[in-house]
């Protein structure tokens, strides 16, 4: 599958499903902070983070995307 398939596979579709984690004040601090530089949201930032690192990989993550 080639990357733009890939993520449009992954980006495209209802968003149903929630992820939670914890992390430091620091970590969220910076994660604002670089959200405010590329003018998104923390949300939007950690969902193309995730993307980027699901092409990366995509050998492994190719089978979960439809």
């Amino acid at each position: 599958m080639k990357d733009s398939e890939l993520r449009k596979a992954l980006l495209n579709g209802r968003k149903t499903e929630r992820i939670n984690f914890a992390v430091t004040p620091e970590l969220k601090a910076a994660a604002a902070k670089l959200a405010e530089e590329r003018c998104t949201t923390v949300s939007s930032l950690i969902v193309n983070l995730l993307v980027e690192e699901s092409l990366r990989n995509k050998d492994v993550t190719e089978g979960v995307a439809r």
